[in-house]
């Protein structure tokens, strides 16, 4: 099951046919750090229930002004990254207060928003890039047809004046 976010997406899930756990986020430019807050609340509480194996988020990477990508980011379940340090005996025990669930269930939904935020933002940018990428090719497209055009036209009008003063010269004889 998808949570598309963006008119697009919904579009594109929706033709699939794939099952959508919500349609509320259809505008992008309309998604707030709010709705990433409860967004981030869900899925944390959704998969805390089990009702999902894996939490993955998939957006449009900002490289350059030319230059966007899909990216992937797997957000549940967390793999610690100093797993590997705490078996070869390097690195403390962290204790927990209340206990590690606790916390977890405290910080989870607070830390998928903000991961939320930063991929709708970057996917927001990539939009608005890709927009103004089009609209300077259509400019200057534009400013091309417009030129051979003009070249066109004025080539025209030389060859009717030419032919008019050929015949004035040629009928005054």
């Amino acid at each position: 099951a998808v949570l598309p976010i963006g008119r697009k997406a919904l579009e594109y899930f929706r033709r699939r046919g794939t099952p959508i756990l919500g349609e509320g986020y259809a505008s992008l430019e309309d998604f707030s750090m709010s709705d990433c807050a409860a967004v981030g609340r869900a899925l944390a509480e959704s998969f805390r229930e089990g009702k999902f194996r894996s939490v993955t988020l998939v957006y449009t990477g900002y490289l350059s002004m030319l230059s966007q990508s899909p990216l992937t980011l797997s957000l549940l379940p967390l793999s610690p990254k100093g797993e590997e340090k705490k078996r070869q005996g390097v690195g403390a025990v962290t204790l927990f207060e209340p206990s590690e669930a606790a916390v977890l269930d405290a910080i989870m939904p607070e830390y998928l928003s903000g991961l939320i935020y930063g991929a709708v933002c970057e996917s927001y940018t990539s939009e608005l890039a890709a927009r103004r990428n089009a609209m300077d090719s259509a400019t200057k497209n534009a400013e091309d047809m417009i030129e051979n055009l003009s070249l066109q036209y004025n080539r025209a009008r030389q060859s009717a004046i030419t032919q008019e003063i050929t015949e004035i010269i040629g009928g005054s004889g």
